[in-house]
């Protein structure tokens, strides 16, 4: 069975194919594989609205088994309106601002709740079937530690946040993770990506 993941990212895709890589009877594609070329305005204001609208759109063009998804980043100590949310390079509204800039404000924000706060990316995933039945859930990844300390020689290493985001099992900064500490790192969200995919499109 053709799966379609609703994205053009290219490794995002990579990611999804070795995510479900034990459901041998399942391929997934991209709508680039298929011809799709649409533009999905993505206005929802959790990660689970954006995944949904993202599958249906998709759906509708394809009409064929969706999977779609959208993340957010959510820290502990911060406030429901102090959270990134859908927006992690936003800072007060404003958009475009600089990596040190964005940097800055975790930072700063961080000092404010004595330094360091556990957190987590928190990813709404869609699935529609072959009978246009849609299921959706927000699945939270393992929590890390994100610090005002930052690991200056990182910096400009990975994601704008890598320097000051830290692995707690890994034990070392998220820009210096190997294959397999990001493997660890999603070893449960995976599976209950699988479990759901299994569930809702396969109907095992």
């Amino acid at each position: 069975m053709d799966l379609l993941f609703a994205t053009g990212n290219k490794m995002k895709y990579e990611l999804m194919k070795e995510r479900l890589k034990e459901l041998k009877e399942l391929t997934v594609v991209t709508p680039s594989m298929l011809g799709i070329d649409i533009d999905v305005v993505e206005d929802g204001t959790t990660p689970e609205e954006n995944a949904i609208k993202k599958a249906n759109e998709y759906y509708n063009v394809a009409r064929m088994p969706v999977i779609a998804e959208d993340s957010g980043l959510y820290i502990d100590k911060f406030s429901p309106d102090e959270q990134p949310g859908l927006f992690v390079k936003r800072v007060n509204g404003v958009e475009g601002l600089s990596d040190e800039e964005i940097l800055k404000h975790y930072i700063d924000k961080l000092n404010k709740y004595g330094g360091e706060s556990l957190a987590s990316y928190h990813t709404g995933v869609c699935l529609i079937d072959e009978d246009g039945k849609t299921y959706s859930a927000l699945l939270a990844e393992t929590k890390f530690l994100l610090t005002s300390e930052v690991d200056e020689a990182s910096i400009g290493k990975g994601g704008v946040l890598d320097c000051i985001s830290y692995d707690l099992d890994a034990k070392k900064y998220f820009a210096y993770r190997t294959v397999e500490d990001r493997k660890k790192h999603y070893e449960s969200l995976d599976k209950k990506y699988c479990e759901l995919v299994k569930q809702y499109i396969l109907k095992k």
